[in-house]
């Protein structure tokens, strides 16, 4: 009865620490939902950046902060944060409707993913888990071929049954584990990839190469996704959807994955 009564004290003392910070955040975001339902966008959208500044970024506050900034006339920024919903939860019919419909509006052709990049975004993050255990499989069935006369004196069983179940384990684990080693090369391959959106008002310069004094060779219109390989000084070389290349301000593109282009 001590014990419970100490652990009751516990759990209501941790309570009412946590609570008013809690309500608090549960505060700021029906301000930023109140804001965004009674028009005052350019509110919402600053509430919604503050939520993500404090909390991290979630679908859900990408997902509002993008139809915040699309409402103020930014589709650039829009776009930018449907594609960060998007990201982290590539499945979401929603955040591709929205998605799709800013970039219709941007003028931009429809980039919806398809079935297999949805599934390569969900299986990343266990891929090299399961290329692990496949592989164990096969070793611990190896072994056990090995010794499975002394195994199945151990287990009682005939030696013929744990051969037979060791040849299948074998036969069709060598294939499963190939195939799980080129899914997850193709997940890495698809989900390394640094990605921007251009936010430049209008359009974003390109140019021949990263110096302000290079020749333009044309532009990538605001809130197009491209990719980016390189990076030199404030200068990103990037390749977009049409397959063109150049070089665009840093200052024009913000990352998909925050703090992705410090890698370049």
């Amino acid at each position: 009865m001590k014990l419970f009564s100490l652990r009751l004290s516990v759990t209501l003392v941790a309570c009412l620490f946590f609570l008013p910070s809690l309500l608090h955040a549960d505060a700021d975001l029906d301000a930023a939902n109140r804001a965004y339902t009674e028009g005052r966008y350019d509110e919402s959208t600053k509430l919604f950046q503050q939520l993500i500044a404090a909390r991290g970024y979630s679908a859900p506050l990408c997902f509002n902060l993008g139809n915040a900034e699309e409402k103020t006339g930014h589709p650039g920024q829009a776009i930018l944060n449907y594609e960060r919903a998007r990201y982290l939860a590539p499945g979401d019919r929603d955040i591709d409707h929205n998605l799709q419909l800013a970039r219709k509006q941007a003028g931009l052709q429809p980039n919806s993913y398809r079935w297999w990049e949805i599934a390569l975004r969900l299986f990343y993050p266990i891929a090299g888990w399961l290329v692990i255990a496949g592989l164990v499989t096969l070793l611990v069935t190896l072994i056990g071929n090995i010794f499975r006369t002394s195994l199945a004196t151990a287990l009682k069983l005939p030696p013929e049954v744990l051969r037979t179940a060791f040849r299948l384990v074998f036969f069709i684990g060598i294939p499963v584990f190939l195939l799980l080693g080129f899914v997850e090369l193709s997940a890495v391959g698809f989900t390394s990839r640094v990605e921007g959106v251009v936010v430049a008002s209008k359009a974003g310069t390109l140019r021949l190469s990263p110096f302000d004094a290079a020749e333009i060779v044309g532009t990538i219109p605001e809130g197009e996704l491209v990719t980016v390989e390189q990076r030199h000084d404030d200068y990103f070389r990037i390749e977009g959807r049409d397959h063109r290349y150049g070089w665009i301000q840093e200052k024009e593109l913000e990352p998909v994955i925050a703090g992705s282009f410090n890698a370049r």
